[in-house]
């Protein structure tokens, strides 16, 4: 009986990873249950019992702290399986970006193109996941920007990948330069308007797409030919940069692990009270 005491206490302490509401509301309730559980079972089925509490912990703890302060849900529902795939794409996609300007880690320029194909891939699995949650009645204005955002994500994916065995960078090649450059204006501006129009609908959190919006804003700054990368500031401009593309990247992340592993309401059938 000891055991389960000394397991009881320490998945206690695991619940502090959920918000306090959430603890206040349901922690008694989840310790007695998993107590049963532990009880209830026999051999190897204790550490089933145990990887299964934590597994669900991990996912739903996750889930109520991107929920932030909004009603808890009578009936919630988990992600399907398209929408885990998109979600997982778009995980690995953002992290990418972001990594990519590590200090230290040795990016071939193949590679670093390679990279972009895959975080393009990713905005655009998290993209068409986030508009397959809309409800009907906000599915227009989801389209409006779900559109050019996958547009624009797609242009910048082609000419990475007509460029993905060049020696160098595209950037330094004049001829090459001004189109780079509309492409990638056009992939920020894009960016931004889609995390806008995901903080107004509400369909995901609003810190994962504040933090989205924020940083396609601030990459925005960084592109050859608007004139903010000369001059005095130039340094200054640069530090943004890559400041906004590592939140682009944190933003994404964010947004799909929202769409693949938080737990939704389900819609009330209709008539019902």
């Amino acid at each position: 009986m000891a055991p389960h005491r000394t397991s009881l206490r320490l998945y206690r302490a695991l619940l502090r990873l959920y918000p306090a509401s959430f603890r206040d509301r349901f922690g008694d309730e989840m310790v007695q249950l998993l107590g049963d559980q532990l009880r209830d079972a026999r051999g190897d089925g204790v550490g089933g019992t145990w990887a299964a509490a934590i597994r669900d912990l991990v996912v739903t703890a996750a889930s109520e702290r991107l929920r932030g302060d909004r009603p808890i849900a009578r009936s919630v529902v988990a992600p399907s399986r398209v929408n885990r795939l998109l979600g997982l794409t778009g995980i690995a996609g953002g992290f990418l970006l972001a990594a990519a300007l590590i200090p230290g880690i040795p990016w071939s320029p193949v590679i670093f193109n390679l990279r972009l194909v895959l975080f393009e891939l990713g905005a655009i699995a998290v993209i068409l996941a986030i508009h397959r949650l809309q409800p009907v009645r906000w599915r227009r204005p989801s389209l409006l920007v779900s559109v050019p955002a996958i547009g624009a994500n797609a242009w910048h994916l082609v000419m990475s990948v007509l460029f993905v065995n060049r020696p160098q960078p595209p950037e330094p090649d004049p001829a090459f330069r001004p189109w780079y450059a509309l492409a990638a204006t056009a992939l920020w501006l894009t960016t931004a308007a889609f995390g806008l129009v995901a903080l107004r609908l509400g369909v995901v959190s609003r810190r994962s797409a504040l933090v989205l919006t924020t940083g396609a804003a601030l990459a925005i700054t960084g592109v050859g030919g608007l004139g903010f990368t000369t001059g005095p500031n130039a340094e200054l401009i640069s530090n943004l940069t890559v400041v906004g593309v590592v939140m682009v990247g944190l933003g994404w992340m964010l947004l799909g692990i929202e769409v693949a592993f938080r737990r939704r309401p389900v819609a009330p059938a209709a008539g019902a009270s």
